[in-house]
């Protein structure tokens, strides 16, 4: 088997707090007949989120999972309690506010352990595909990343179709682009975009640069291989930006110290990856800009992370 380890130059960072999309998580208090209140959270969202409720008024009551004023809960559809507060009998008085916002994916201590996934190239079986330089756009405007990003670049052809390149849940969908690209690229707000929940709590990122048909919808698990988006109408380039991020607990529940410039920390942490290219078992050359490789579906790869059950419907037993 073929691998292709791939490092890309620095990418402008797609934002990716839940809370400036629409509102899909809200928060609300009752109080119980001994006086304790609980604090429920109904949400909208598929795959697993985490809600961080911070307390800037907390008087009188305590709660087994505050810490430093805030709590972090991971949620997923529906309502449950996040918080209980239970009021100290000594206290002369009582009262609290909150606040909350939410992130996609589950809040993790360290780096995913298997952060050295070997992931397919994410287009369909024999088709070919190119690799592209991928550049930051911050940099035009003299803005410097203070966490590593790292991300690749594809070039697809017309009519192409973009695949999953890993097993998830597909957690969100975007679909603004309605024109193909024409002359000198305009970047604007809005975009097309593919993001996927995976089961080591990494989150894929399919960030594409033309009309496309989702072939997806939020809440759908997905194998490797499978179908997500077509390219449909003409454009000068056929591109998807893909990256690997994951929610990082500490930056999530850091405070910044006083007299700071109070810069909110980068909450997610791209991750290096590993792709597949071949099956004819040499390692390729790492500088791979502008090179051209043939799609391969090795059954290994496809079926790391299947049930025995799928394994057997997709005769990879």
């Amino acid at each position: 088997m073929k691998i292709l380890y791939s490092v890309s130059i620095l990418c402008f960072s797609l934002v990716m707090n839940a809370s400036a999309q629409e509102t899909l998580v809200t928060c609300t208090s009752e109080r119980n007949t001994d006086n304790s209140i609980s604090i429920y959270a109904e949400s909208q969202i598929q795959g697993e989120y985490t809600l961080k409720l911070s307390f800037p008024n907390l008087l009188g009551y305590k709660a087994n999972n505050i810490y430093n004023d805030a709590a972090i809960v991971t949620i997923t559809r529906g309502k449950r309690e996040v918080v209980k507060l239970i009021p100290d009998k000594m206290a002369p008085s009582f009262s609290f506010s909150y606040r909350w916002t939410y992130f996609p994916g589950v809040a993790q201590r360290k780096m995913p352990s298997d952060s050295n996934f070997q992931y397919l190239l994410p287009g369909t079986k024999d088709n070919v595909i190119r690799i592209s330089k991928v550049s930051n756009i911050g940099e035009r405007f003299g803005l410097k990343n203070v966490n590593e990003y790292f991300g690749v670049g594809f070039i697809y052809g017309s009519g192409d179709t973009i695949c999953a390149a890993r097993a998830g849940t597909v957690y969100s969908c975007i679909d603004e682009i309605k024109t193909g690209e024409k002359g000198t690229l305009v970047y604007t707000s809005k975009r097309n975009q593919v993001n996927i929940q995976q089961k080591d709590g990494t989150l894929a990122q399919y960030a594409i640069r033309a009309p496309i048909k989702l072939l997806v919808s939020a809440g759908d698990n997905v194998i490797p291989g499978q179908p997500i988006a077509v390219f449909t109408s003409e454009s000068e380039r056929y591109e998807v930006m893909f990256s690997v991020s994951y929610l990082d607990e500490k930056a999530l529940t850091s405070t910044p110290a006083i007299g700071s410039s109070n810069t909110a920390p980068a909450y997610y942490h791209y991750l290096p990856t590993l792709f597949c290219t071949g099956e004819d078992g040499q390692n390729s050359n790492l500088s791979i800009i502008n090179q051209t490789f043939k799609i391969g579906y090795p059954k290994e790869l496809v079926g790391t992370e299947l049930s025995k059950k799928d394994k057997k419907k997709l005769g990879l037993q």
